[in-house]
């Protein structure tokens, strides 16, 4: 037996689609805005690509920088978290290597 409760149009349903959407975009906004702030001069080896469950995923140029990402991790996710009512980022990852750029 399905029960009524379970039910939602598909205007309410679309309207929280949207509100997901904006409010993932809006930290996306932040987030990138103040990634360079927060790591400073190592922002050209590290470059932001996304976010997937909560864990950040960082291209980086070599693996030095990928091996300096993972010794700062903790402090940069304490320092990106700072700026969001709440915490969201649990931790970064290193992506493969840049092709473009260095």
């Amino acid at each position: 037996m399905i029960r009524k409760g379970h039910w939602s149009t598909a205007a309410s349903a679309l309207k929280k689609l949207q509100f997901t959407q904006q409010f993932t975009s809006e930290r996306m906004m932040i987030l990138n805005h103040v990634w360079e702030n927060e790591v400073g001069h190592l922002a050209k080896h590290w470059v932001l690509e996304g976010v997937r469950r909560g864990i950040l995923y960082v291209k980086v140029a070599s693996p030095a920088a990928a091996q300096e990402l993972q010794m700062r991790g903790g402090g940069i996710v304490k320092g990106l978290n700072k700026h969001f009512k709440r915490s969201w980022i649990k931790g970064i990852r290193p992506t493969r290597k840049m092709r473009d750029g260095l």
